[in-house]
């Protein structure tokens, strides 16, 4: 077993930090978001376009901070206990990532897996976490934290003694990835899907594909495990996993695969096939699934062990969760995000679900630029059979041409009231993340 972690003078230049904490352990956790900081973590204080975290310093010392981390030359004018450590630097966005690129190059773990797509790095992270975590000593964020200071975070709160890191890469405009796998040098890519979201960045589907596959260059890179059903990956070199008949892992789907928690499907590797189910809502999560399979197995585990893994395996909050109410009613929790993609996905898998009193709420889909109005638009022969349709957000009105046969609002209050007016059986909530409608999966 190796230490905790790192001392202070391992991962910082000393100069940056106070003499008398130099042997301090670095905390196994670390937080940009004062509400987020555990019992004897640390807090980044970073300057944001509309909050500064150092207003919030004495609001993570309240919460347990015991490291802190702020901007050179800021005038904190706060009481700071003399036992807390204060490492300054000139920028901690930018000198963090390089400490934990600088950590990794010293003290690598065997593997450091980077999972990356437009959808389903959440879910495949979480598989993969559930597959190896009796065999391996994993660390992986513990949220979706995909960007830079997220990433570094999540490497600088790793125990030294961590056999495997497993890290999401997202981007919304160019350069993102580049950036993450120049930093942190993944051994195993995923590629998940390639689909249109935060088109405002860029631009364009293809656009979005060349920031996404910037993480096959990688120079450290061993393997890519890719989604072979997508069009703009099934040409790569690696490892691929889909419905494809020639996939390295075959998806197989025999009569009716959804029933109500349980996705029910089966893989095929070589000459061996194995049966996963799993509590997670619709038959898109089977790429998730399968990708996480698959480089479990790549890394020593056998097929069953992985399937076997797997069959306790939940679905996310926000992430297609099926929450059974006391009354016989069921809500699919699908409230985190939501893009073209994803979106016909999950109303396909609602369809199959054979109730009365149907009802779905839908959050518009942000970032989608100028074809925004088109993406909305293509979903409209998905709600047929849907008994009650709300609509949150203007780009809907835009989209139906105010079909009144849909109700349009504007909030997730709005949307809360209407919904309690509807004896629905079963109900869908979607949306892009901002628009808040896991408030009405709480509420409801």
């Amino acid at each position: 077993m190796g230490r905790k972690n790192l001392k202070l003078r391992e991962l910082f230049n000393v100069n940056d930090v106070p003499e008398k904490f130099l042997n301090f352990e670095f905390p196994l956790h670390l937080a940009t978001d004062s509400r987020d900081v555990k019992l004897n973590g640390a807090f980044v204080a970073l300057e944001g376009a509309k909050v500064d975290g150092h207003d919030f310093i004495n609001q993570a010392l309240n919460n347990g901070a015991k490291l802190i981390i702020a901007k050179r030359n800021k005038n904190l004018n706060l009481n700071i206990p003399e036992n807390i450590p204060v490492i300054t630097l000139d920028d901690p966005e930018k000198d963090l990532s390089e400490i934990a690129a600088l950590r990794l190059k010293n003290f690598p773990p065997r593997e450091i897996i980077a999972i990356t797509g437009s959808v389903g790095k959440t879910s495949t992270r979480a598989a993969l976490e559930k597959i190896l975590s009796s065999h391996f000593k994993i660390h992986a964020p513990e949220r979706s934290f995909n960007t830079l200071i997220g990433c570094s975070s999540t490497i600088l709160g790793m125990p030294e003694d961590s056999e495997i890191l497993i890290l999401e890469f997202g981007a919304n405009k160019p350069g993102e990835i580049k950036e993450l796998t120049e930093h942190f040098k993944p051994t195993t890519a995923i590629l998940t899907e390639i689909a249109p979201v935060h088109l405002e960045g860029f631009k364009n589907i293809d656009g979005v594909a060349r920031e996404k596959l910037e993480i096959t260059k990688s120079e450290n890179l061993k393997r890519v495990i890719f989604n072979s059903d997508n069009e703009y990956l099934k040409n790569l070199n690696g490892v691929s996993v889909g419905k494809n008949k020639n996939s390295d892992y075959k998806i197989i789907f025999e009569g009716s695969n959804y029933k109500l928690p349980d996705l029910k499907f089966k893989i095929h590797h070589k000459n061996k096939t194995v049966e996963i189910i799993s509590h997670v809502w619709g038959s898109h999560m089977a790429v998730p699934l399968s990708l996480a399979l698959a480089a479990g197995n790549i890394l020593g585990l056998s097929l069953e062990d992985c399937a076997d893994e797997l069959k306790n395996f939940e679905a996310l909050p926000g992430r297609g969760r099926v929450i059974f109410l006391s009354d016989n009613k069921f809500i699919i929790d699908d409230a985190y995000n939501a893009n073209p993609a994803s979106m016909s996905a999950s109303l396909k898998t609602f369809a199959e679900i054979k109730i009365k009193n149907k009802a779905v709420i839908l959050g518009e889909m942000r970032e989608l630029g100028e074809n925004a109005v088109k993406y909305h638009a293509g979903l409209k022969n998905l709600l047929s059979g849907i008994e009650k349709i709300i609509l949150v957000g203007e780009l809907w009105r835009e989209a139906f041409n105010n079909d009144p046969e849909y109700i349009y609002l504007n909030s997730w209050q709005e949307a809360l009231r209407e919904i309690k007016k509807f004896n629905w059986s079963g109900i869908l909530i979607k949306g892009s993340n901002s628009i808040g409608l896991s408030n009405i999966v709480k509420a409801l």
